[in-house]
């Protein structure tokens, strides 16, 4: 695969996990809490956009340290998934509740982030 797919998965995964900050991460009744609301969300923004000019870097065929791709992927990556099974066991205790979008739009930044890192880990030094 060209440098250029691979850079443009990373801007998409890396734009879902910045972006998933922002949106509701749970939902109960009428009521949503987004990342940002409760702190955790300033992590996956760092990390999701960090990840996002690095994928812009690998699209233009700039040259970066391959580990600060790995760095910014799994920082959000433990982050969302960490906080997803936090709300998920809140929700299976109290019994009522659903996972938001923006958990959802997170991982699945997660999975399109480390598909474009490693089709263009050959294209990163």
């Amino acid at each position: 695969m060209s440098g250029k797919t691979a850079g443009i998965a990373m801007m998409v995964g890396g734009a879902l996990l910045a972006v998933g900050s922002f949106l509701a991460w749970v939902t109960v009744g009428p009521e949503s809490q987004s990342g940002m609301d409760g702190g955790d969300g300033w992590f996956t923004l760092v990390a999701g956009a960090t990840f996002a000019l690095l994928g812009y870097f690998t699209y233009t065929g700039r040259s970066y340290p391959m580990w600060l791709g790995w760095l910014a992927l799994a920082v959000g990556a433990a982050v969302a998934i960490i906080d997803y099974f936090d709300i998920k066991s809140s929700i299976d205790d109290f019994g009522e509740g659903s996972v938001g979008i923006g958990m959802w739009a997170m991982l699945a930044g997660v999975v399109i982030g480390v598909i474009g890192l490693m089709m263009g880990r050959k294209k990163v030094a």
